[in-house]
């Protein structure tokens, strides 16, 4: 019972007159009257609905360019310091005005949900310092490359072949310049006329693979459609001593089994790190390391490929090389008579001091560039699979060792090895013998070129028949010191080792590539033995 129902009960029992109950007051809400004719109530509302809009405005705008922002580049890569060796490689990459998200995450409502719950799940493992040290690669949740890169490159066009050049510098004392030149065929998929050919066949050709490690390096079984939809399988010869027929079941049962697209050839185009050898050769073109300094490439290239546990101690090992010019300065300089003869950059020592100088400048970058201890990550983390040297790349699936086989178990077909189905034969000059003719090809290349073989091959080439090369090649074709000018020691299946050590894998990869190496080498591709 309620204390106003009681309390009419025992006023009723005590006959008090019913008007005298007061009933209590009920707060009502105030009574609001808006006028139109009053030209104050026209203000106030005038005035309270553009402050709602831009209210609103605000909100949206905000909100939009919020948005924004934790789609770009700069959120991804500069509000977290576990990105920053990422980002720090994507303003180098090709794709530096491509914001992240466009790869990672792609569109649609759906994978920007997903990909916010995973940020959180990275938040926090930033906050409990639980993230991995170095960030793996790849991420296996990606996205197809067929919603990603496709969006901007078409996988139906058609590359024309292109010439590439690459200029490298010896580890002697005058870092001697050597240049590469070769044609990429790029190929591809010419919807018109039905052409698949080249580097980029595998894009209109389905295929697909079973990897063996997280990194997708170690290949244990490709699998190629046909016209007709049925798989023509190649077994690693690896895996011939175990059950072969019954894995590629188990693996596709398990989601293992991965179609080939564009990130498992491209798979750092964004964030590759590129080897000592390669920076420090761009350095010296460019002029930022001095290649008057004696040994300087070499020198430079030691220095970044070892390991330092912070980058104090990688640049108080870098600035430890100023010592050794002075020794050599001092050692050189001080010969007894006036006309000793000497390198010209020991003749000026502001000269020779600037230099020293700047080069060193230019290593520490290079350095901060390409090496981050915090992270663990350096040029040797991530393989990149864009190429075949230094890691694996195309060698992949093709080294030879890739099989087919017949009901009996029989090998019929292998994975071809024929590096000229990618790129021509690498012409190379090496000092004042740089400038070499490149190859052309020009209409039906030859049956006897069809193999790479023919490199070592074509030495048998009579002079008569030497005229028709001139067809295509022109005469300073066969100009090329670094084949012509090598001379085997007899013992060289035994030494060649050695040989590799003093001539430098520029020459011997000329000829015989890296991938015969695994030939005889059961543990691999050897690239510096």
């Amino acid at each position: 019972m309620s204390r106003f129902s009681f309390r009419r009960k025992r006023i009723a029992e005590e006959n008090v007159p019913e008007k005298a109950i007061e009933a209590p007051k009920r707060r009502r809400l105030p009574v609001v009257q808006i006028d139109f004719n009053q030209p104050s109530h026209r203000r106030i509302l005038t005035f309270g609905f553009l402050g709602l809009l831009l209210s609103g405005v605000i909100i949206l705008v905000g909100g939009i360019k919020t948005y924004e922002y934790t789609e770009s580049a700069e959120f991804c890569g500069q509000t977290c310091h576990v990105m920053t060796p990422e980002f720090v490689r994507f303003e180098e990459s090709p794709h530096a005005n491509v914001d992240c998200a466009m790869c990672h995450i792609g569109p649609g409502a759906s994978f920007f949900i997903k990909s916010k719950i995973d940020g959180l799940k990275q938040v926090y493992a930033v906050m409990t310092d639980s993230y991995s040290r170095p960030i793996r690669s790849p991420v296996h949740d990606l996205r197809p490359a067929r919603e990603t890169c496709e969006e901007c490159h078409a996988p139906t066009m058609f590359k024309d072949n292109i010439i590439k050049i690459i200029k490298h510098y010896d580890n002697d004392e005058a870092n001697t310049p050597v240049q590469s030149t070769f044609i990429l065929k790029m190929g591809g998929w010419q919807e018109e006329g039905g052409v698949r050919e080249g580097i980029h066949w595998h894009i209109s050709n389905p295929v697909y693979y079973i990897p063996a490690d997280d990194q997708r390096q170690v290949i244990l079984w490709v699998g190629m459609e046909q016209e007709d939809g049925t798989l023509k399988e190649f077994y690693s010869r690896d895996m011939l001593n175990m059950a072969w027929g019954s894995f590629v079941e188990e693996a596709r049962a398990a989601g293992k089994v991965r179609q080939m697209d564009c990130i498992d050839c491209h798979n750092r185009t964004a964030h590759f790190i590129p080897p000592p050898e390669v920076v420090v050769d761009k350095s010296i073109a460019e002029g930022r390391i001095s290649a008057d300094l004696p040994f300087i490439r070499a020198k430079a290239v030691a220095l970044l490929s070892n390991e330092y546990a912070s980058s104090a101690e990688a640049y108080a090992a870098i600035d430890a090389l100023a010592d050794y010019y002075m020794r050599m300065q001092r050692r050189i300089t001080s010969k007894d008579g006036d006309d000793q003869e000497y390198p010209p950059i020991f003749a000026k020592t502001y000269d020779f001091q600037a230099k020293v100088n700047a080069s060193l400048d230019e290593i520490k970058r290079l350095y901060s560039e390409t090496h981050f201890p915090e992270m663990r990550l350096n040029w040797k983390t991530n393989p990149n699979n864009a190429r075949h040297n230094p890691f694996p790349g195309c060698f992949r699936c093709h080294d030879g060792k890739h099989v087919s086989l017949d009901e009996n178990g029989n090998e019929v077909e292998v994975i071809s090895v024929k590096c000229n189905l990618c790129h021509t034969v690498p012409i190379v000059g090496r000092g004042d013998d740089m400038l070499v003719e490149a190859p052309v090809v020009v209409g039906q290349v030859p049956p006897s070129h069809s193999d790479f073989s023919w490199t070592i091959e074509h030495r048998s080439v009579q002079d008569a028949q030497s005229e028709g090369c001139y067809d295509c090649h022109g005469q300073r074709f066969c100009s090329n010191g670094v084949c012509h000018n090598l001379s085997h020691p007899p013992d060289m299946l035994y030494s060649h080792a050695e040989e590799y050590r003093k001539r430098g894998g520029q020459v011997c990869y000329t000829c015989h590539q890296d991938v015969l190496c695994s030939r005889c080498h059961p543990g691999g591709i050897i690239t510096n033995p």
